[in-house]
């Protein structure tokens, strides 16, 4: 590779940014499916062109895309969490696709509840949506929207939730306040 091709592939990323921000997602899939032309091996171009196409709504392009490289390389949950994300947006489910290695699927059950709980308990300041899916969730897919995590959570009376956005809401465990008597 000469210097003019690789400023070319350093500075790639802007294009990618401006028309992501844009929100132009057709001339996004078309500059992803390039890039993944011009490097078929690079894993991270791989995953771009997965993303637009869902943005893009081409949710079955998405699945065929990624269920390609999930056959080659079955252990990266980013084309797991893409093929699942393609299938929610088609109403279907994990059961719809087969899996080379199944991916693990976080739902809202009173067991992820009370592991959240267990991770707040010894916090002294409030987390956001964002720590609680990162941290409690492991990184796996989480079958449900930050909403619905809001919403749940806001539902439980051991949690306290303080705003009514995803982005700027803030939780902690409702604390026992200590009753102090003079003897």
């Amino acid at each position: 590779m000469d210097e003019f091709e690789l400023e070319l592939e350093f500075e790639s990323w802007e294009e990618h940014y401006d028309l992501y921000q844009q929100k132009d997602w057709p001339a996004l899939v078309e500059y992803c499916e390039s890039e993944v032309r011009r490097c078929p091996d690079d894993l991270h171009a791989a995953e771009r062109l997965a993303d637009a196409y869902l943005r893009n709504g081409d949710y079955d392009k998405a699945i065929e895309f990624s269920g390609k490289i999930h056959r080659e390389e079955p252990d990266i949950s980013s084309f797991q969490h893409r093929i699942l994300d393609a299938l929610r947006a088609l109403g279907k489910s994990e059961d719809d696709f087969d899996w080379v290695v199944p991916p693990e699927i976080v739902r809202l059950t009173l067991e992820f509840a009370d592991r959240c709980y267990e991770f707040l308990r010894p916090k002294r300041t409030p987390r956001s949506i964002y720590d609680l899916t990162s941290e409690v969730g492991c990184h796996k897919y989480c079958a449900f929207s930050d909403d619905d995590l809001l919403q749940f959570l806001s539902q439980d009376a051991r949690f306290n939730v303080v705003g009514d956005s995803p982005v700027t809401a803030d939780i902690s465990v409702v604390r026992k306040s200590k009753s102090r008597t003079k003897a």
